[in-house]
């Protein structure tokens, strides 16, 4: 009896760990939408310019992939676009319930604007150009990953970082990393590149200030002490 043996090359299972991974990053903001919803933190909280940049972001990749036939980034494209635009739809009846008409407008016309960039750069039908566009976007998303280490090392509190998030995005940068050498596409290499350094960079930082969280705790106690004294 002979074994069936299924080959895949790289450029068929790193994008389909991707997808998995990036699904699971997708769902990142439901604790958030949960917390407004029950009225147990501001609706400030909400990650506004992380979901318009995400869908961005994803719509550009959707075409890019549709241009270049590759159908397996292309299907965790449109379940990126899907989960972010239900979020987006909460997020726009959550401000539009709570008489925030200003804010509603404004993320309304940025969605709107998107669209019209996006509609462009597929009616151009150049792949080197929505490509390029894609990689801008996706590079700023990692801004905030950026920031969030400079005030994790600020405040010095672990709990800034999801630490469980965090892991995923190093697997998800990491698997689309690799895709993007092994189909030696820059625009792929550059964010992915940045996302993971950034995800490296936050579990560090994580690691080093949850094993000297009680040492800063000791500090502030001494410190207390001192001045009673």
């Amino acid at each position: 009896m002979h074994l069936i043996k299924i080959k895949m090359d790289p450029a068929t299972y790193f994008p389909i760990l991707g997808t998995i991974f990036s699904v699971c990053l997708s769902f990142s903001p439901t604790v958030p939408f949960i917390q407004v919803f029950q009225r147990k933190e501001k609706i400030e909280i909400l990650p506004e310019g992380m979901l318009l940049c995400q869908l961005m972001n994803r719509l550009l990749w959707c075409s890019v992939w549709i241009l270049t036939k590759r159908w397996i980034p292309f299907i965790n494209a449109i379940t990126g676009i899907f989960i972010t635009t239900v979020f987006l739809i909460l997020y726009l009846y959550l401000y539009y319930h709570r008489m925030c008409f200003q804010t509603f407008t404004k993320s309304f016309l940025l969605l709107c604007f998107e669209c019209l960039i996006v509609g462009g750069a597929v009616f151009y039908n150049n792949e080197k150009v929505v490509s390029t566009l894609a990689m801008i976007f996706n590079v700023a998303m990692y801004i905030a990953p950026g920031q969030k280490i400079i005030r994790v090392i600020k405040e010095k509190n672990y709990k800034l970082i999801p630490i469980r998030s965090t892991i995923v995005s190093i697997l998800c940068s990491g698997s689309w990393l690799m895709y993007g050498i092994t189909i030696n596409l820059f625009a792929q290499i550059l964010p992915n590149a940045l996302g993971l350094f950034f995800s490296i960079l936050n579990t560090m930082a994580w690691g080093y200030f949850y094993v000297n969280r009680d040492k800063g705790k000791e500090e502030e106690t001494f410190a207390v002490i001192h001045n009673t004294d």
